[in-house]
């Protein structure tokens, strides 16, 4: 049977044949692996070298010029993965490209789900050639060729023969030794995005450094990026850790920033700790931590937007959830962030579980994903698009492992919310601007909205807030005024802004915050002001006010084109959900008219609001 299988997946058609799998389409199928990018098909590759007890790994790219280019310009030809871990014998040489034929099962190893080296070669390139030794002068070689493959309808991977290094290597690469070590070789790039080496380097740089940053740090792992070009070697990259929570020195992130921590640990208890029972009911530890930016990193002097400078756009590269595996990132999970939201990248998050809980984490065998983690984190996203519900809010799912996941899910999303309310008040007390509501000579200035609010009340049109103006003393005013501001400004800033709010006889105060339910905003009358409280958690702010709410300081034409092109749609859905619901309502005449009084009279207030 194993015969028959191996036949038809090499391109060996039986007569008669109607099993389940035909031809070589089936190897050609397998080359579409879910690899996000390069860099995590190399990542599959480095595992295997860390395996395998190597602490330095080079990856060469290897350019050569294209003559099917008119300009004949240089083009990735090849990429070299160069280790000096303790190398394979013949036989594991020979199992080492098999699909499914994994050479590593140990449960705490990086490659141990035995599709590492053939498929994430295969989903990059047609041939891989893999030279590996365990003694000076007895190097092995063998291959994966598809064409070759296919054209000969092979069935089986060559006996590995006794080699030589290609001399090249030695030269492009420092770490070959006569001990021990690995050397795999793509080429035929067929399926690789990143057409040239530098193009690689950068883009890996980045991911690579994320993905093995625990082991960089601790000096466990060495990794080097080499660019060949006319093979002559043009650029060495060492790279360095990539920390989403930037707490590591010697990091990539930009100056200064890379030889100091750019964040700090969230609040007292910074640490979240969790005992989960893996499928024999032993206990482990997953171990959560939370950071956010120092305030020296939110607010550079001279006024700057931090987002703008170059630490900003490097944390903005590292939204979400991290998600190690035993020191080993496999994924940034980015159900949690708000994408709409620019403040997002000054918090950080990381979650780290034993190899034995991949059952639990839902590990898949790319090592991409941890798929019990995400379905969770997009149930409770879900839950709170539908219902408007907290994590802590949320039904249980049934087993004990689905419990347990959402209780860290939920642990998870309290503490992410906890840390946006403080970075809005880092944000607050950031803003240096001159307050609009003051003429040049400190004097204060009615804003658009009191002014609106004062013509109405000068036509004879009482409201609350006015009653209020009337009865309540100044000091009273301010106390009211802070009870419904207090969440959303720092403490240190509470009692001068209710102060400034009251004396300058402001009429509307706007606030942004998380609401539950569906109200898109909250109106509070309070101490002569009307406050409203803008919920940042209603799609049509992320999709509608937040276009023309939180502009960068900085931004293209295409960008503003982009915005207000969003911003005319949700305006349009906007007015649409509006006619939907008086549609919906249309049976029941009673309804109907208090809804079309209600718009009447919204749209009546509008009008004369909008007279600017």
């Amino acid at each position: 049977m194993m015969r028959l299988i191996i036949g038809m997946m090499c391109g060996e058609i039986l007569r008669n044949d109607h099993s389940i799998l035909s031809t070589n389409e089936l190897l050609e199928s397998m080359r579409y692996g879910g690899y996000r990018n390069p860099a995590t098909a190399l990542a599959e590759l480095i595992d295997n070298s860390f395996d395998a007890k190597g602490n330095k790994i080079d990856v060469v790219c290897i350019d050569k010029i294209d003559h099917n280019m008119k300009n004949m310009v240089d083009r990735l030809h090849d990429v070299v993965v160069i280790d000096n871990g303790e190398g394979m014998t013949k036989d594991i040489l020979w199992d080492a490209l098999r699909f499914g034929v994994g050479t590593r099962r140990k449960r705490s190893g990086m490659g141990r789900f035995g599709m590492g080296l053939p498929y994430a070669s295969m989903s990059q390139c047609r041939r891989v050639d893999v030279y590996t030794w365990q003694k000076p002068g007895e190097v092995f070689r063998t291959y994966l060729d598809l064409d070759y493959i296919q054209k000969n309808n092979k069935r089986e991977i060559p006996e590995p023969e006794q080699s030589k290094i290609p001399k090249e290597f030695k030269e492009f690469s420092n770490i070959i030794s006569n001990r021990s070590g690995t050397i795999v070789v793509w080429s035929n790039l067929d399926r690789c995005i990143w057409k040239k080496s530098s193009t690689l380097i950068n883009k890996s740089e980045q991911i690579i450094g994320r993905t093995y940053r625990k082991f960089l740090n601790k000096g466990e792992l060495q990794i080097q990026m080499i660019s060949v070009s006319s093979g002559v070697v043009s650029k060495v990259l060492k790279v360095r850790p990539n920390d989403p929570l930037y707490l590591m020195k010697n990091s990539s992130a930009p100056e200064p920033w890379h030889k100091e921590e750019m964040f700090q640990l969230d609040g007292e208890k910074p640490y979240e700790y969790f005992i989960i029972k893996d499928e024999w009911g032993n206990k482990h530890k997953v171990v959560a931590c939370f950071t956010f930016a120092k305030d020296t990193a939110r607010m550079p002097k001279g006024g700057i937007v931090a987002g703008n400078l170059p630490h900003g756009k490097h944390a903005q590269t590292n939204l979400g959830v991290s998600l190690l595996r035993g020191g080993r990132e496999l994924n940034m999970d980015q159900n949690l962030i708000q994408t709409y939201n620019p403040l997002e990248r000054w918090w950080g998050a990381e979650i780290e579980f034993p190899p034995a809980l991949d059952e639990f984490f839902g590990i898949n065998n790319n090592k991409q994903d941890a798929t019990n983690f995400t379905a969770m984190t997009k149930h409770f996203i879900r839950v709170q698009d539908d219902e408007r519900v907290s994590g802590d809010e949320s039904e249980n799912t049934g087993s004990d492992g689905e419990e347990d996941m959402s209780r860290i899910v939920s642990t998870m999303l309290r503490r992410i919310r906890s840390m946006r309310r403080g970075i809005k008040k880092q944000e607050e007390g950031r803003k240096s601007i001159k307050d609009e509501r003051h003429d040049k000579d400190g004097s204060p200035q009615p804003t658009v909205f009191t002014s609106k609010i004062e013509n109405r009340r000068a036509e004879g049109h009482m409201g609350t807030t006015d009653q209020q103006m009337i009865e309540q003393t100044k000091e009273e005013r301010i106390e009211n005024v802070k009870q419904k501001i207090k969440d959303y400004v720092p403490p240190s800033e509470l009692d001068q802004k209710a102060l400034s709010i009251v004396e300058d006889k402001e009429k509307v105060r706007f606030q942004k915050g998380e609401l539950s339910g569906f109200f898109l905003f909250d109106i509070n009358f309070s101490g002569g002001v009307e406050i409203i409280t803008i919920n940042t958690n209603h799609n049509a702010y992320k999709n509608l006010l937040s276009l023309v709410e939180d502009l960068p300081n900085e931004m293209t034409i295409e960008e503003a084109v982009v915005r207000l092109t969003n911003a005319k749609k949700g305006l349009r859905l906007l007015l649409s959900s509006w006619a939907r619901m008086e549609d919906e309502k249309a049976h029941n005449d009673k309804k109907r008219k208090e809804l079309g009084d209600t718009r009447y009279d919204w749209c009546k207030m509008m009008d004369k609001f909008l007279d600017i």
